[in-house]
């Protein structure tokens, strides 16, 4: 070694030496890249052959990285059937994980050679929010974010954490997330009330909650708990004379709208249609719900730009 030779961290500030030191160590625990480049693509198509003609090398190449990246990891990969090749379960596993590592470089490579080019975000939102709260205020989102493209998907009620392809959710539960891994951020509480159309409410059969015994209620869960709660607190022991479940919020909301009966709302899937005059509070009473909306990423996506530039939006929204 020369004598004369600069280390690569004598310039780093104060405390950085550690982290290049950590680095350097998680570089020579990883395959090369190309190796395993080369594996996702044998992997997807499940042929060697196939796979040395879409990376321009030949067949024997790819066996040839294949047979090392196997050594380097100590698992098997592919079984050999004669000339065809099936992924093991170790495979499968480090086949997820590349693809989502691979499409965050993308990702990112994208961004960095023109920030103010088309950026692809998977957001996912419960149905209810989705209609009654998301929809109309997109063109606001657009105004300000034109080079961001939605990819839309729903998120189930009950997880409280995105699907593995998924950039950012708006989850609603009461269970734990792992803090370690995911970017929580909480939004207000919810409020819940009862709501129905103005035609309804001034049919003047609506006066106390103890009313709604002679109404249909309009359910939004299959159990009923947030009416049962609700009637337990503020009706006693009234129960009404017919009941309507729904697979969701929105559609409860939308059918109370239309005169069906009286909804569970609440301040942020009720909030458009309150507004606008659609439905009306017929009692001032409300309730604390025991869950709670939260945006929540993998911390590994609050890298990209695209990701912060949502959260900051849902901020100005929902929370400033």
């Amino acid at each position: 070694m020369n004598d004369n030779a600069v280390p690569l961290d004598a310039h780093c500030p104060p405390g950085q030496h550690g982290r290049l030191e950590i680095g350097a160590l998680i570089m020579r625990r990883l395959p090369s890249l190309a190796a395993l480049r080369t594996f996702e693509c044998a992997a997807r198509h499940a042929h060697f052959g196939r796979a040395a003609a879409e990376l321009c090398v030949t067949d024997s190449a790819v066996s040839h990285q294949i047979r090392q990246l196997e050594e380097q990891l100590g698992v098997t990969l592919f079984i050999r059937e004669g000339r065809q090749i099936r992924p093991t379960m170790a495979a499968g596993r480090l086949m997820q994980s590349l693809q989502q590592a691979f499409e965050l470089i993308g990702d990112a490579c994208d961004e960095l050679r023109d920030p103010s080019s088309l950026a692809v975000l998977r957001l996912a939102v419960t149905a209810e929010l989705a209609q009654k709260w998301l929809m109309s205020r997109l063109t606001d989102f657009y105004a300000r974010y034109p080079h961001i493209t939605l990819h839309l998907y729903e998120q189930p009620i009950d997880a409280t954490a995105p699907g593995e392809d998924i950039d950012l959710a708006i989850t609603y539960g009461t269970g734990p997330v792992d803090s370690s891994a995911y970017f929580v951020r909480p939004l207000p509480a919810l409020q819940f009330f009862p709501v129905c159309s103005p035609g309804l409410f001034n049919q003047g059969t609506l006066k106390t909650p103890k009313d709604l015994a002679r109404h249909c209620l309009l359910h939004d869960d299959q159990d009923g708990k947030t009416w049962t709660a609700w009637l337990t607190s503020h009706a006693g022991d009234q129960r009404p004379e017919r009941q309507l479940y729904f697979a969701h919020a929105g559609l409860a909301l939308e059918a109370a709208a239309q005169g069906q009966g009286v909804a569970m709302g609440d301040n942020l899937t009720a909030q458009e249609d309150l507004l606008s005059g659609r439905l009306v509070r017929p009692f001032t009473s409300s309730m604390t719900a025991l869950g709670q909306y939260a945006l929540v990423c993998e911390r590994v996506r609050l890298e990209r730009p695209a990701v912060a530039q949502m959260l900051e939006w849902f901020s100005d929204q929902l929370i400033d």
